[in-house]
């Protein structure tokens, strides 16, 4: 039987769980930084992927990788994500949305502000949606 081995790269403690899928078959919940399978020989598509719930449709953004097992393999895999940058802005957009419950301001500048965070917002969704299969990035690495 090959091993393969997936490793979540995270910066944070509390993670978001990922689903992992073999050939398309959930196989389990990844919520810690490492999880592993022993599979028979063979080529199987491996797939992470974080999925919500929005009202009654189930949405899913992730990342899958083809990978060719022989007897005794032992292979190991990162999975994380390019959208840092996206990311930071989109916290940063955040923050900045929950201190404007607290703070207003003046007349022209918060109609600016409003204008460009949800512009910004609308760009980010659509961005997400437009990968949401090249989403996770699966790189084999070496233990």
């Amino acid at each position: 039987m090959a091993i393969v081995t997936l490793h979540r790269k995270q910066r944070f403690k509390l993670a978001i769980p990922y689903w992992v899928s073999i050939n398309g078959c959930p196989v389990g919940l990844m919520r810690t930084s490492e999880v592993s399978m022993q599979l028979p020989a063979g080529t199987y598509t491996i797939e992470a992927k974080i999925m919500f719930k929005v009202f009654k449709w189930l949405f899913g953004i992730g990342g899958r990788r083809m990978v060719t097992l022989t007897h005794d393999d032992h292979l190991h895999f990162t999975v994380t994500d390019r959208e840092r940058w996206w990311n930071v802005l989109f916290d940063i957009d955040l923050v900045l949305w929950l201190v404007s419950f607290f703070v207003t301001l003046p007349h022209p500048w918060d109609l600016v502000y409003h204008i460009l965070s949800n512009g910004f917002f609308a760009l980010w969704i659509l961005h997400v949606y437009l990968r949401r299969n090249r989403y996770l990035i699966i790189t084999p690495t070496h233990p």
